[in-house]
Formats: C-alpha cells, sequence, structure tokens
C-alpha cells in the first residue's frame, strides 16, 4: 500500500480527482438516452415549419424520435422541401 507522507504529490493529485468525479456525477445529463415522445403529431412539427422556425422543429422531431441531430436535419429538410417549404 502506497504511504502518502512519502508521496506528498498524491494528495492533490486524489483531491483533484475526487472533485473530477464529484462534478461529473452532479453535471451528468440525465435525458441523454431518453425515450422518444410519441405525442409530438406531425402537424406539430408542420406547423413549426410553416411558422419558419427549422431549430423548434428539429428539436420536436429529435424528442419524436430519439435520434441524432444530424438525422434530424436532414429529416426535417427533405419534410421542409415537401411541403414547400424554404428554410
Amino acid at each position: 500500500m502506497m504511504d502518502l507522507t512519502t508521496y506528498p504529490w498524491a494528495w492533490p493529485v486524489l483531491a483533484f480527482a475526487a472533485g473530477f468525479l464529484l462534478a461529473r456525477m452532479i453535471y451528468r445529463r440525465t435525458d441523454t438516452h431518453a425515450a422518444p415522445r410519441r405525442d409530438i403529431s406531425d402537424s406539430e412539427i408542420d406547423a413549426a415549419l410553416r411558422s419558419r422556425q427549422t431549430i423548434e422543429a428539429i428539436k420536436l422531431y429529435r424528442q419524436r424520435t430519439g435520434c441524432d441531430l444530424k438525422e434530424a436535419k436532414t429529416a426535417i429538410q427533405a419534410r421542409a422541401a415537401r411541403l414547400d417549404i424554404t428554410p
């Protein structure tokens, strides 16, 4: 076992590691793997697109499907093209 009096540099290293792990636990996002919300309808997404709120439409699509940002952006751009809406 390591004697901390022999290695005085170990105290700051251990304190930093403990603080890092504590901060990571506190600030960890809990909704990173949230279940998709099925209560968001296509009409809500279309309404956001028609009112030129592309970012809001992408957020709604991501909440509904649980997909990543790139996939949602591509899907919303295709949906806007089908609805003949320029972003």
